[in-house]
């Protein structure tokens, strides 16, 4: 019988935030296991008309959803900033797109599966400056769950266990034009917070899973997941750094822009391939020696962001 239940909606954080409530629900005696468990369907779901009225309703009343912004130029706007700031080109959103495609062939299930260019990127016409469609993240259905124990508990699951290592949430602002920083979020406090409780660093990472709703996200979080410093994000990713051989492989399912992405569904769809990546049962894009993983999600205009730690029996 259930002894302890939580819905959360901290829009697409919530999923890393999901792990980290029931962790600290079994930490304090009020479950022994959890299952986490999300699922939408976008896809199938909502129209064209529905989903943009949802995209748009949740901007603020007085003076975002008056003027028609929806979800998407919220982060075009954090993007043209930092392109601004730093020189970021739309050649390296482009290139994040690339990457993500190329991780999602190795990917069975993947909901795209043909291979694209830069060049494709920029030719698939515009959705909001600087993001072209393929610089965008899927429309999908899907689901994924989770059970989560303590460690003392491991010897009665046949999987491997991956534990839970260190988390961190930041909470900076409601809505984007109350953002401190358009360039620098709420993903440097959270994923301190990550770091400090797991006892390890950024270089120590061996496979990451990062929020990709857009490509500029992706550039954004691995500054201030601590992955490169600020501003060389796009120079970072053109070094191909976010794939194997790289310093962090990254979303290696392909994630949001080319696996899938049914919503709150979609980070934790990082956290499966983070684990699996773990478990060293990935196959063609298994990351050799892979112990230590970090998941980050984020949402509503960056304003909401949690970090997760995961590792091996090895890391302990």
């Amino acid at each position: 019988m259930p002894t302890f239940s939580n819905t959360l909606q901290v829009s697409g954080a919530t999923a890393a935030t999901m792990f980290n409530i029931a962790a600290a629900a079994i930490a304090g005696g009020l479950a022994e296991n959890v299952l986490v468990l999300g699922a939408d369907s976008l896809l199938t779901g909502l129209s064209p008309d529905l989903a943009l009225r949802s995209m748009t309703e949740s901007r603020d009343q007085q003076y975002e959803m008056p003027f028609g912004i929806p979800v998407a130029n919220t982060f075009a706007m954090t993007a043209h900033r930092h392109m601004l700031e730093f020189g970021t080109t739309s050649e390296q959103f482009a290139k994040v797109a690339v990457i993500h495609r190329e991780h999602a062939l190795r990917t069975p299930g993947a909901q795209t599966t043909g291979p694209i260019t830069v060049d494709d990127v920029l030719s698939s016409g515009w959705v909001t400056t600087p993001y072209h469609k393929l610089d965008c993240s899927l429309i999908s259905d899907g689901a994924a769950a989770f059970i989560v124990s303590s460690a003392d508990r491991v010897g009665e699951f046949k999987s491997k266990p991956i534990y839970i290592l260190g988390a961190g949430e930041c909470y900076t602002h409601e809505h984007i034009f109350l953002m401190p920083s358009l360039t620098t979020t709420g993903a440097v406090q959270s994923s301190a917070k990550a770091y400090a409780m797991a006892g390890c660093t950024p270089r120590d990472i061996d496979v990451a899973g990062v929020y990709d709703c857009f490509t500029g996200t992706v550039i954004m979080m691995l500054e201030d997941l601590g992955f490169c410093p600020k501003g060389e994000g796009g120079r970072f990713v053109d070094d191909r750094q976010i794939t194997y051989g790289g310093s962090i492989p990254c979303n290696t399912h392909g994630g949001l822009l080319s696996f899938a992405h049914p919503g709150m569904p979609g980070s934790l769809l990082h956290f499966l391939e983070v684990m699996e990546q773990l478990r060293g049962t990935c196959g063609d894009r298994q990351v050799p020696g892979a112990e230590l993983g970090l998941v980050h999600s984020l949402g509503a205009g960056f304003a909401t962001q949690a970090t997760t730690i995961l590792g091996t029996e090895a890391t302990l």
